[in-house]
């Protein structure tokens, strides 16, 4: 039986990383798997009548050690009498029962489709965008140009089957009437759409337009307490058109939001050719599962301990006494990635056995070391998918996200044996991913981190090259982090390319020593590129003075 299982999971793994020549004991993740890619793997290893987790995935990560896993596993379970196939089908997800309680139930308005707890993650945005009265943050905006004609019947028409697909484009956030935050979903809301033409003779172009009103939005705060929370524009050209959309980053994330346009120009594409247009089903219980998984960490004694003993040391840059609720950061260095750099840091994080993300989060750890000139106890942020593995939902709009503490304990260590702690970490906290960081916070009295990583490989916008009525190009992107530093590694991202930006608060952390951390940062990564077997280290190194 470990042959077919192995020979099945192979295949999944070769469908879905698109390279044929995996072999069964190449590693998922060090041959380019990602979070929502392993997700996608798992759900439908589930489909096929297998009981494996992505917490599986990460500690067996071939598919001879899955299979093997997965039999051992078996094997344990005869005795009370359930199967591979037994067991997927009775852990199809968590319980969802309860999630509002009677009383609350009985408030929901007649026009509400569905009323769950709003997350913590949520309920957090929304508190700090009231306390900052910064109309900015958590905003997010993002816009292109359609090489189509632009026909508004058919546009209001893809935006409002859109709308119906996605409960989180009909969601608004009761915090008052109901005993907890409530996100509820309505049953119908008119898409938020307006249009102008471009003037041909004036100053400005159908981009520029665009990129105004985006900054107009800025002026124009949500009302979270109605739907949608979303607003697209539209300006007209003779032969295209350009799209900006502005969105309360509650109800998605940069994910979600992605898949939304993705749908968007998918259903326009097909109304311009008068075909029906052609999404695959979603699931329906994706932000329940969450919710229920949230309330099941909050519930976890373990889960408490585990974050707390992960951060207990102190912050790198900033004195918590006087960090503000949120920061300011506008201050940005960026740097590109070319091509062959990009290559050779896959090939050193396959030699090392690691995922991208892990090989150059391992830099990042060792970087902020150097940086600030300590080599232990080194605690950054870690942007984490809490996607439920529910199956496809990686097809849902929705903000499933954490921020957590991720602690390297020794930075003096090869490039490799950092991207292996980054592994070993991300295995660790699998369990907890769903405790929400201001829980974290709350117990330790003070920010769990100053710094945060962020890794993104938006690779779900590659299905537009599949649309034969239109193309999309000149992409742009708008927002502000509320973290003092963060940085960015952008795979193939829509903006510019593969990239690495760093945003900080330049009342936080001095300007010329975030741009010193943008530059040992690079300097590291083309090193690490270069011999991950070897000590973490630059020929030479002028540590910064920590203020």
């Amino acid at each position: 039986m470990t042959a077919s299982v192995t020979d099945l999971l192979l295949d999944l793994i070769r469908t879905h990383l698109g390279d044929e020549e995996i072999g069964p004991d190449d590693d998922f993740y060090a041959m380019g798997g990602d979070s929502l890619t392993a997700l996608r793997v798992v759900t439908e290893a589930q489909g096929r009548g297998l009981s494996v987790s992505l917490r599986d995935l990460l500690y067996y990560p071939t598919a001879r050690d899955l299979a093997a896993h997965l039999e051992q596993a078996n094997t344990e379970q005869a005795g009370a009498g359930q199967s591979l196939g037994a067991a997927a089908s009775g852990a199809a997800g968590p319980a969802r029962a309860g999630l509002l309680d009677p009383v609350d139930r009985a408030l929901v308005p007649d026009a509400v489709t569905e009323a769950v707890p709003a997350s913590a993650l949520q309920v957090g945005m929304i508190y700090l965008c009231e306390a900052s009265g910064d109309p900015e943050l958590y905003h997010s905006r993002t816009g292109w140009r359609t090489r189509a004609a632009f026909d508004e019947k058919l546009f209001r028409e893809a935006l409002t089957t859109v709308s119906r697909r996605h409960p989180a484009l009909r969601t608004s956030f009761d915090l008052g009437t109901f005993s907890v935050p409530v996100q509820l979903v309505w049953a119908e809301v008119e898409p938020r759409l307006t249009v102008e033409p471009a003037d041909q003779d004036g100053p400005h172009t159908a981009a520029e337009l665009a990129r105004r009103w985006s900054a107009e939005q800025v002026k124009r705060p949500f009302d979270w307490s109605g739907a949608p929370l979303l607003r697209c524009h539209v300006v007209t050209e003779r032969d295209s058109f350009q799209v900006a959309l502005s969105c309360d980053h509650a109800i998605a994330d940069g994910w979600g939001l992605g898949r939304m346009i993705v749908d968007l120009l998918t259903v326009y594409d097909a109304l311009l050719r008068g075909v029906a247009p052609d999404l695959p089903e979603l699931p329906a219980t994706a932000h329940q599962d969450f919710a229920a998984a949230e309330a099941a960490a909050l519930a976890s004694p373990e889960a408490a301990e585990f974050w707390r003993a992960e951060a207990d040391v102190p912050v790198l840059l900033i004195d918590p006494g006087v960090r503000t609720a949120a920061a300011n950061a506008v201050g940005q260095h960026a740097f590109g990635l070319e091509p062959e750099l990009l290559e050779a840091l896959r090939s050193a994080a396959r030699r090392s056995g690691a995922s991208l993300k892990a090989f150059v989060l391992g830099v990042h750890a060792w970087t902020l070391g150097a940086w600030l000139g300590r080599d232990q106890d080194i605690v950054t942020g870690v942007v984490v998918s809490t996607r439920p593995e529910t199956a496809d939902s990686d097809l849902v709009v929705g903000l499933y996200l954490n921020t957590l503490p991720m602690r390297f304990v020794r930075t003096a260590r090869s490039w490799a044996e950092l991207a292996g702690d980054a592994m070993t970490a991300e295995r660790r906290s699998m369990p907890h991913r769903a405790f929400p960081l201001a829980q974290i916070e709350t117990r330790l009295g003070r920010p769990a981190f100053d710094v945060t990583f962020n890794y993104t490989d938006f690779h779900l916008y590659e299905g537009l090259g599949n649309l034969t009525a239109l193309r999309a190009d000149g992409w742009w992107v708008e927002g502000k982090p509320s973290f003092p530093f963060r940085v960015d590694f952008e795979v193939e991202g829509l903006e510019g390319g593969s990239r690495v930006v760093v945003d900080f608060d330049p009342d936080l952390v001095d300007p010329n020593q975030a741009e010193h951390y943008a530059e040992l940062y690079r300097q590291a990564l083309a090193a690490a590129a270069e011999d991950p077997s070897a000590p973490a280290q630059l020929p030479s190194v002028s540590r910064a003075v920590r203020a």
